[in-house]
C-alpha cells in the first residue's frame, strides 16, 4: 500500500489541536510541508533555492484574517510519496511573508484517492475500488478551487463544512455560532493564525455533539471566527472548517477524481494509539 507518513505536531497549548505535516522533495531538495486541503495552492517560502525562479505571474490568496500576494513559479518537479507531478506550478510566499510554511494545497491532491488513517499517522493512496468501508460511498462536493465540502449536523440542523487537514482545530463561523447557540459553550480565548500568517485572538467553545453521515462526533473545542471576509471569496459559503481536532477522531476515505467520500472508522480517543513527531 504505498502513500506517505503524518507528521503531528501537537498545540502547546491544547492537545486537541494539532499541525499536519508530510515531508516531500522539489527537485530532490527536501521540504516538510503542512498537508492542507483548506489550501487551493501550493506554497513553498522564499529561499536560497526557490528565489532562483522568476515570478511567471501574481497570485492573491485569502485567509480567514487576511489575503496574502504571492509569486507563482514553476518548478522542474515536486514530489509527495507516490506522488510526482513534473514542471509544478506553485505558489512562493514573498521573502519577509509573516507564515513560513510550506503547505500542500489541492492542486496537487485532487488527482488522487487518499485513506487518512489517523490512528496509523498514515495516507495511504489507492483506488478506492476495493476498499473495505463500514459505510456507503457518499459524493463530494469540490469547489471551484477544489475544496472539498461535507455535510454535518446539529440535531436536524445541517451545516456545510469545508474538510481541512491544514486546520489545526475546527473553526465555526461566528455568525452560525450567534444564530445557533444552544450548541455551543463559551469557555474562553485563544490566539489563532491564519493560512497569511496572521495571529488574532478568538473565542473558544465547546461544540456540542454532532452527526457526519450517522456517526456521532462527541463534544469538543472549537474556535469562533468571522469568516464573512473568507466567505465573500469563494462560491459556497461554509458554516465551519473542520480541522484536525475533528478530522482525527476518524479515518477517512477522499476520492477527489470521483468525487467520493466515506468514514472509514470512527476513532475511539482513550483506546487508540496516538504518535507525535517533529
Amino acid at each position: 500500500m504505498s502513500g506517505f507518513n503524518l507528521i503531528i505536531k501537537p498545540d502547546e497549548d491544547d492537545p486537541e489541536a494539532a499541525e499536519v505535516y508530510v515531508d516531500g522533495t522539489i527537485s530532490g531538495k527536501k521540504y516538510r510541508f503542512i498537508l492542507d486541503t483548506g489550501s487551493a495552492k501550493t506554497y513553498v517560502q522564499f529561499d536560497d533555492y526557490t528565489s532562483t525562479f522568476g515570478c511567471i505571474q501574481k497570485h492573491k490568496s485569502s485567509g480567514a484574517f487576511a489575503e496574502s500576494n504571492d509569486d507563482l513559479i514553476k518548478v522542474p518537479y515536486i514530489q509527495l510519496g507516490p506522488i510526482l507531478k513534473k514542471n509544478f506550478m506553485l505558489a512562493r510566499l514573498p521573502e519577509n511573508s509573516l507564515n513560513t510554511r510550506n503547505l500542500i494545497g489541492m492542486d496537487l491532491l485532487k488527482d488522487f484517492c487518499f485513506q487518512f488513517l489517523f490512528n496509523e499517522n498514515r495516507v495511504s493512496v489507492d483506488n478506492s475500488e476495493g476498499i473495505q468501508i463500514s459505510d456507503s460511498l457518499h459524493e463530494l462536493f469540490l469547489g471551484k478551487k477544489f475544496h472539498p465540502y461535507i455535510n454535518i449536523q446539529f440535531g436536524k440542523l445541517k451545516a456545510t463544512a469545508v474538510w481541512d487537514t491544514g486546520a489545526g482545530i475546527t473553526v465555526v463561523d461566528i455568525d452560525f455560532i450567534n444564530k445557533f447557540p444552544s450548541f455551543f459553550q463559551e469557555i474562553g480565548k485563544s490566539i489563532g493564525t491564519d493560512s497569511t500568517g496572521v495571529k488574532m485572538e478568538t473565542p473558544m467553545f465547546t461544540m456540542g455533539t454532532t452527526i457526519i453521515v450517522n456517526n456521532e462526533f462527541p463534544p469538543h473545542k472549537v474556535a469562533g471566527v468571522d469568516l464573512s471576509y473568507l466567505n465573500s471569496t469563494t462560491e459556497v459559503p461554509m458554516d465551519l472548517i473542520l480541522g484536525y481536532s475533528t478530522l482525527s477522531k476518524a479515518n477517512w476515505l477522499f476520492d477527489f477524481p470521483n468525487k467520493k467520500w466515506a468514514i472509514l472508522k470512527m476513532l475511539n480517543a482513550n483506546s487508540e494509539e496516538v504518535n507525535s513527531e517533529i
